[in-house]
């Protein structure tokens, strides 16, 4: 197999429009169909999509110019009447082409449209009933697909681009404001709102996510007192999201917190201005929510000290062994952190947070020998447990490389319930619990591989040769703790999970593929091809992204892994699969 590790979108995308079919009305649309009728209401009807393509539209006709798909981007099924006129207008960060397909086999081509800018417009004077075929392109070539809205309307030609809409905190609140002091009564406080809006929240702000207003929903002026938290929470039937901007211009966003209601504890909140969004996770119609603020906690509820139950039900179940036992170590796989503060539910002198029911319990019979609490997990995870006795024990580090671990010198036999927990409040991580009468768990551990029989990260997708839109992009975070060269192959660099991160089923067509990584941070690519080969590289696209052009490209699966070059935490990061070229910084 041969590997050229860069080549140009210019010529990837000169050899695409010198190999492709000319535009084709009867191919399925790439972003779907709608059917209206004159008269329609809401005026205009939007539609989101990407504009661009390879393909010269003045093979259409030679009115046309730019660069689009060989299918339509969408389609309209149009009842005409007789007072209306047809508007259809194509909005984008980019100078815009629009190609249109009429019902009677004519073409309509326009560039920028009249009082539009660079956004392109078609006007259809006395509209044909029928379909139209609608093509949104760009006028120069390799610029590769871009974010556009396609309005279409029977009044004007429309220049709104929600994609460069953005939520802003100046803008008078939707539902109202509130002026409070610490210690205000009654509490909570209630606001009956509507959740959602047309600015995509993760689009503006990378920790958040929904859809809301681009205007707030709620001020909140507030006089702040040093011993007194603030929370905002949400209540609705539908999954919502909330996003508070403080004073400073801090966000703090929050989806699932109590079930699958928003809420937001600020630990230390300053005077000022609080804007609120309240939004709803998927995209659709707005839905009546209620948000609350309040000192006391969540939804209006008392804010209860935190606390480890050794009474509740363990997380990940309980086991009874003995002196002696095998296998020796006992292994149980599980989900590391929570939100209960060790060092307040037991003392200061643990560190960590964990859940409050236990994560395993064992009973355990007592005989010559010391027992081994300890467990690995792929951040810096600590360790919570009582003793038969009713006493507490906790560590950080014991283990090494960030592992927690206990030894009890002469154990009592008894019930020992277990907490594994992190060491910064956050995300669960993959963890697994040893318990050992030799020594550390992580002693008998075999060296970690990367498996792509495990189930990818991000997902997966199956892509034919000409696929749209090209590139096939995929936001993930890159990076492990597994380093790719003993995982893998020795020729590969950087640090990825045990499972890849995506995985690509691939059918090609006449053109190469190309699979290559964006992000601010230094990043590698590791790919297991259809043959089992492992394929790797580091700086192969420009500056410090990598890629990798597959020639003549095999048919199957290529699993594929983002990692970072050093150590460390996650890289944000684009996975981007194209038959053009490598993902270009904008």
């Amino acid at each position: 197999m041969k590997l050229q590790l860069m080549t140009g979108v210019a010529l990837a995308a000169a050899l695409f429009s010198a190999q492709a079919h000319a535009q084709d009305p009867s191919a399925a649309p790439a972003y779907g169909s709608m059917q209206l009728s004159s008269g329609f209401a809401p005026d205009p009807v939007s539609v989101g999509l990407r504009a661009g393509g390879a393909i010269d539209a003045a093979q259409a006709s030679d009115m046309c110019w730019g660069y689009i798909t060989h299918q339509p981007s969408y389609n309209l099924d149009f009842q005409a009447g007789n007072a209306f006129d047809l508007y259809l207008s194509a909005v984008s960060d980019v100078d815009t082409v629009l190609v249109v397909h009429q019902p009677d086999g004519s073409w309509s081509c326009n560039d920028d449209g009249d009082g539009i800018g660079l956004n392109s417009g078609v006007m259809i004077e006395n509209p044909q009933s029928g379909t139209y075929n609608i093509w949104v392109g760009t006028y120069g070539s390799g610029v590769g697909y871009e974010p556009a809205m396609l309005h279409i309307s029977e009044l004007a030609f429309s220049t709104d681009n929600v994609y460069s809409r953005a939520p802003n905190a100046a803008l008078a609140p939707e539902h109202g404001s509130a002026n409070l002091r610490a210690g205000f009564r009654p509490d909570p406080r209630t606001f009956p709102v509507q959740a959602g809006g047309d600015v995509d929240l993760s689009r503006n702000t990378a920790s958040c996510w929904g859809h809301a207003d681009q205007a707030p929903d709620l001020w909140v002026d507030y006089e702040a007192n040093d011993e007194r938290r603030l929370y905002f929470s949400m209540e609705s039937e539908s999954d919502t999201t909330l996003m508070v901007e403080g004073p400073n211009g801090q966000m703090f966003c929050s989806d699932d917190e109590v079930g699958l209601n928003p809420g937001i504890r600020i630990d230390e909140p300053e005077s000022g201005r609080y804007a609120v969004w309240a939004a709803r996770y998927s995209d659709g119609a707005d839905v009546p929510a209620t948000v609350y603020v309040s000192e006391t906690g969540y939804l209006g509820t008392v804010d209860t000290p935190p606390v480890f139950d050794y009474s509740l039900p363990s997380n990940y179940g309980s086991t009874e062994l003995t002196a002696g036992f095998a296998p020796d170590p006992y292994n149980v796989s599980l989900q590391a952190g929570g939100d209960v503060p060790a060092s307040e539910a037991v003392d200061a002198s643990c560190r960590g947070y964990a859940t409050t029911a236990p994560d395993y319990d064992v009973t355990y019979t007592a005989g010559d020998f010391d027992l081994y609490i300890s467990a690995t997990a792929d951040r810096d995870a600590t360790l919570i447990v009582n003793a038969p006795d009713g006493s507490w024990w906790c560590d950080d580090d014991s283990a090494g490389d960030l592992n927690p671990g206990l030894v009890f010198d002469n154990p009592q036999s008894g019930r020992y319930d277990i907490w594994v927990g992190t060491y910064s409040e956050g995300p669960a991580a993959d963890a697994t619990l040893h318990i050992s009468e030799l020594g550390w768990g992580s002693e008998f551990m075999p060296s970690p591989q990367l498996d792509f029989s495990l189930e990818s990260n991000y997902g997966s997708v199956e892509l034919t040769g000409g696929f749209t839109p090209d590139p096939y992009v995929v936001d993930l975070v890159a990076g492990g703790d597994i380093a790719a060269e003993e995982g893998a192959d020795q020729t590969c660099r950087g640090y990825v999970t045990a499972q890849p991160d995506f995985e690509l089923s691939f059918e090609p067509g006449m053109l190469d593929l190309y699979i290559s990584a964006l992000s601010d941070s230094d990043t590698t690519l590791v790919i297991n091809d259809p043959s089992g080969n492992w394929v790797c590289n580091d700086d192969g696209s420009e500056g410090l992204n990598p890629g990798i052009h597959f020639e003549e490209p095999q048919a199957g699966v290529y699993d594929i892994w983002v990692g970072t070059y050093w150590e460390g935490e996650g890289a944000p990061a684009q996975l981007a699969i194209s038959e053009l070229g490598f993902l270009q910084p904008e």
